[in-house]
Order: structure tokens, then C-alpha cells, then sequence
């Protein structure tokens, strides 16, 4: 599911207690182990109110969340879902929700209306790549709740989790259309710089501070 697009918006490990004495604390060589997209601590849920004063909230998603993350996507045109995976994917199977779910493999998290939670509008991953220190971002959000800034909240939202709460991430990685005038705004918020083109797609790259 890496390399597939940003979306169709735009379309933990505890640190040793402090006063621990030094034989108890972990050895560096443990902390060099974990999974590369690893996260600090667990992203608290983010409540956020869009443009129209719809009041969404942002979690960690489950593994039982699967079924209403597909419901969402038969809700997606395939323009959206284009958008998001670069095909007309009508949905997730159960074994790429496992990963995606997988913390090994990074960060996804789901987007629900505040007053019905058992509906997922959007969906965000920040995932591992092949290339070390560096991860991937994609989003998609439900065709009824674009043009809202929820996009925007979740972009600037997972690139911050990126700086705070991942080990040792140094770039984000987005795929955007060329067309895709939504996404380039927002990458232009993020500082992104573009980093090749094949044909209509562009690859961009979103830097970490040091």
C-alpha cells in the first residue's frame, strides 16, 4: 500500500522513568532495534472543527475498524479513491488492514464525525518505507466531507506526529497529481519540494527539521 498517493482531499515506546538508576535503564543497542516507524507514545485523539463547524475526531485505528473503512470507500467516488491509490480500489482486504495496522509498519489512523462514531470519513497512514529515516503519507477522505480543511487538519496533523512522536524520521514522501490543486496547496503549506514527475504524478518530499 506505499507509493499509492496522498488522497482524494487534496484529489510508542516509554522512555525509562525519570531517576531510574543506571543499571535498570535499557541498553542503547535495545533502542536501535525497534522498528524504524516506531512510535514514541501513542498519538492522543485529536478533535478538530471544520470549516462548516462539523466537529470530527482523529484516533488510532483498530483492527475491528476494517468493516466501516471499506463502508466509507463504496461512500468514495472512484475519482476520490483514484486520487488516493492511483486504481479503482473498492476497498481494503483483512490482510492489508493487518498491515497497515501493523505499528511495525508505521501509523494509520481514522477521522469520525464527533455526534456518530461509528462512521469513518477519513482515513490516514503514515507508513514506513523502503528507504530508511523515511516515511510515507496518504489520506483519504469521504467525497460528503472535502473541501471542508479536513484535509489540511490531518496533513499538518500526521507530519507533526512525524516530528514528535516517530524515531528517527527525517522526510515524509506524498504522491500528488499535477492537476490536483487542493493537495499542492497543502503540500505548499507543509514546505514540501517536489522530487520527480512521472507523467501526470508528481513526487514530493517533506523535510524534517534537525
Amino acid at each position: 500500500m506505499t507509493k499509492k498517493g496522498i488522497g482524494s482531499e487534496v484529489a510508542g515506546h516509554d522512555s525509562p522513568p525519570v531517576g531510574s538508576p543506571e543499571p535498570a535503564r535499557e541498553p542503547a543497542s535495545a533502542v536501535s532495534q525497534l522498528p524504524a516507524s516506531s512510535l514514541l507514545l501513542d498519538p492522543p485523539p485529536l478533535e478538530t472543527t471544520t470549516r462548516t463547524h462539523q466537529v470530527t475526531l482523529t484516533r488510532t485505528a483498530l483492527l475491528d475498524d476494517l468493516a466501516e473503512v471499506n463502508a466509507m470507500h463504496t461512500r468514495c467516488s472512484l475519482e476520490s479513491r483514484f486520487a488516493r491509490y492511483h486504481a479503482a480500489r473498492p476497498a481494503v482486504t483483512v490482510r492489508e488492514w493487518g498491515h497497515l495496522c501493523d505499528r511495525a509498519n508505521g501509523t494509520t489512523l481514522i477521522t469520525v464525525p464527533l455526534h456518530e462514531q461509528s462512521r469513518v470519513i477519513a482515513v490516514t497512514h503514515l507508513l514506513r518505507t523502503p528507504v530508511p529515516h523515511v516515511r510515507e503519507l496518504g489520506i483519504l477522505v469521504e467525497d460528503s466531507w472535502q473541501g471542508q480543511g479536513l484535509g489540511t487538519i490531518l496533513a499538518h496533523y500526521t507530519v507533526d506526529l512525524a516530528r514528535t512522536h516517530t524515531l528517527d524520521c527525517h522526510e515524509i514522501t506524498a504522491m500528488t497529481g499535477s492537476g490536483n490543486q487542493r493537495m499542492l496547496s497543502i503540500l505548499r503549506g507543509l514546505h514540501a519540494r517536489v522530487t520527480g514527475r512521472d507523467g501526470p504524478t508528481l513526487d514530493t518530499v517533506i523535510q524534517m527539521e534537525p
